[in-house]
């Protein structure tokens, strides 16, 4: 009976551990805590108005970061990236630039950042949190001289084309809008790379333990090269799906997001240590941070509780990562 009663909590215990259920219980916990709190919160206008907004442009970044983070890197530079490509989005559209212009100078600002921190990463061996720190102090400086640190609209004076977009990206088709429809697509996707195509068992492989990775054949270095340059070319789009849906941009809009993704992502099962994680994980992780956001402005607590929120989540997902690799590998790690 013991013996029966032994196995049945480890089951239990090896469930709950499974990335994509330990990201789906503290969504229900916050979920059923923030209704009965507010009401409102479970209104179905209160939820699409959420996932088109913030969980949106959280979503693509968080992809972007997971793939860094897989491949055993970090990047905390995504936000002020973001912050900076919008800001000159903005800009440039208010200055009469046609709509491809704008979004291919995004594509080049973010994809250009991510090579910089995989230049300082690879090329130099700079540690990723002090590298992605210095890249992110130059966005964040780049974002407020575009402007003179004051926001951008483009919801009027600039040109047709940009007027469509901005036109476009507000429509809600589903009830969602275009840029959390881009998101839920792009899971599924992903994810389908990382379990499917042999690029994703590379950053497995890479992520897990990049010695062994080499002396498989792998090259290491091109493998976290393209993890970078995802994360860059998906906080390009991140940045479009946020300047159409809001019509502007702020120098300081990014700024706290690239901690929310490392939050979300860890928080859906991705390992900080690399090697291992999943996209549906990740999704969940994203919501989960997004409902909390949503629960602290609908009771009108400070925002600045979303920080310990955010710090408290970090925490709870090592803790559980580290579980999870003892159960799993049978050592700590």
């Amino acid at each position: 009976m013991a013996n029966e009663r032994k196995n049945s909590s480890g089951k239990l215990l090896k469930f709950i551990l499974v990335p994509e259920v330990t990201s789906i219980i503290p969504v229900l916990v916050v979920a059923i805590i923030a209704t009965a709190l507010n009401p409102v919160f479970l209104r179905g206008d209160n939820l699409l108005t959420l996932a088109s907004s913030l969980i949106a442009s959280w979503g693509l970044l968080a992809i972007g970061q997971a793939f860094v983070i897989m491949s055993g890197g970090l990047d905390i530079s995504l936000g002020t990236t973001l912050s900076f490509a919008g800001m000159v989005f903005c800009s440039m559209a208010r200055n009469n630039a046609s709509l491809s212009v704008c979004i291919l100078t995004v594509f080049a600002i973010c994809i250009g950042m991510s090579l910089l921190n995989s230049l300082l990463i690879l090329r130099f061996g700079v540690w990723p949190f002090v590298a992605t720190m210095s890249v992110q102090y130059v966005g964040k400086g780049l974002a407020n001289v575009v402007n003179y640190g004051a926001e951008i609209s483009i919801s009027f004076g600039t040109r047709d084309s940009v007027q469509r977009f901005v036109e476009f990206m507000g429509q809600k088709p589903l009830g969602l809008s275009i840029g959390a429809i881009i998101f839920i697509i792009l899971v599924f996707v992903t994810q389908f790379i990382l379990k499917r195509a042999s690029f994703g068992r590379k950053v497995f492989a890479v992520g897990d333990n990049a010695r062994v990775a080499k002396v498989a054949g792998i090259r290491v270095w091109k493998v976290r090269l393209m993890c970078f340059v995802i994360a860059g070319i998906l906080t390009a789009a991140a940045t479009i799906i946020w300047v159409g849906y809001y019509a502007g941009c702020t120098p300081v809009q990014g700024n706290p997001w690239s901690f929310i993704t490392i939050a979300a992502a860890a928080m859906g099962g991705v390992s900080l240590k690399g090697g291992s994680g999943s996209m549906y994980g990740v999704f969940f992780g994203v919501l989960l941070m997004g409902l909390v956001y949503n629960l602290i402005t609908l009771l009108g607590i400070n925002s600045n509780y979303q920080n310990v929120f955010i710090g408290a989540f970090l925490a709870l997902s090592v803790v559980l990562d580290t579980i999870r690799r003892e159960k799993t590998l049978g050592k700590n790690i």
